[in-house]
């Protein structure tokens, strides 16, 4: 979940549900994020898109949330304001450097010599990382469709 205050995705994988807004309640990501206090969280925010505020807005106050906990030290913010909208080396090694320190992560098991060594990952192809495929089909009484998923939960969002 991308953490803002003023956008929410806009697509069904984030939005999908009527849990920004409804006729009983509005929220945000940033109150949805904050729920997860006092537990360990990075925000990774960059320059070109919804996130660019972050060090400014949503950060401050999920660091005033955690400090409700006395655990202001447990949330982290990593900005990259010259870079877009992904997760390029540089955002993993933050995560990197944020799970070895607040979850024990074995620093043996990632090469690090002047720079995280990502050489022995091998990324799969995306015909591999499909659920659905010819050996393996789709059920056919699967759902189908975001308004079929809605339908199904008792969600109609119009």
């Amino acid at each position: 979940m991308q953490v803002s205050s003023h956008f929410f995705g806009g697509c069904q994988c984030e939005s999908g549900m009527p849990i920004h807004k409804s006729n009983q309640h509005q929220t945000n990501n940033v109150e949805i994020a904050a729920l997860a206090a006092p537990r360990p969280m990075l925000v990774v925010s960059n320059g070109s898109d919804w996130t660019r505020n972050a060090p400014n807005i949503e950060f401050p106050y999920l660091q005033r949330v955690y400090e409700h906990y006395g655990a202001k030290s447990r949330v982290e913010n990593t900005h990259f304001p010259t870079e877009i909208h992904d997760y390029g080396y540089s955002k993993r090694c933050a995560a990197y450097n944020f799970f070895g320190h607040h979850f024990g992560m074995h620093w043996s098991l990632l090469p690090y010599d002047e720079g995280f060594d990502e050489s022995f990952i091998h990324i799969l192809p995306p015909g591999e990382l499909l659920v659905f495929t010819e050996a393996y089909p789709r059920p056919a009484d699967a759902l189908m469709g975001n308004d079929a998923v809605l339908d199904a939960l008792g969600f109609r969002l119009d």
